[in-house]
């Protein structure tokens, strides 16, 4: 009976976590090629902050999160700089203060331009949103 109580509470857990990444995943997935504000982008960010805080997922030296081939997501934004992109982890916005972002960005529009999963779990490993001119 306690084999039969262990097991069952294994499989019940594997299948609340499997569903949750499913669900994360058709969250992120809802973004690629979509145009976005800069204020609905914040919330992205808060949204893969709260993901990997709880997954756990550790950070390096630097403060930006450290792939963990499973369940850690990587953001980066593309932001126009003169006549190029100049690429910056989310990791950096957040600890330098959401504010500022907020005060630069929060009219400028994005688009999610690539998505990538991690190779052993299928769940979404990386997001990069660039601004754009629309």
């Amino acid at each position: 009976m306690v084999i039969l109580a262990s097991a069952t509470y294994i499989i019940y857990n594997y299948r609340m976590k499997l569903q949750e990444a499913q669900k994360i995943n058709n969250e992120y997935k809802s973004y690629y090629e979509a145009q976005i504000l800069g204020t609905e982008l914040v919330s992205i960010m808060n949204r893969t902050q709260d993901v990997n805080t709880k997954n756990e997922v550790e950070k390096d030296s630097e403060g930006l999160y450290i792939d963990n081939e499973d369940d850690s997501i990587k953001m980066y934004l593309k932001l126009k700089y003169k006549d190029d992109y100049s690429t910056i982890e989310i990791e950096k916005i957040l600890d330098d203060g959401i504010e500022n972002f907020i005060k630069s960005y929060s009219t400028a529009s994005f688009k999610c331009t690539e998505i990538t999963y991690h190779e052993k779990t299928g769940n979404v490993k990386a997001l990069t949103f660039t601004e754009t001119d629309d």
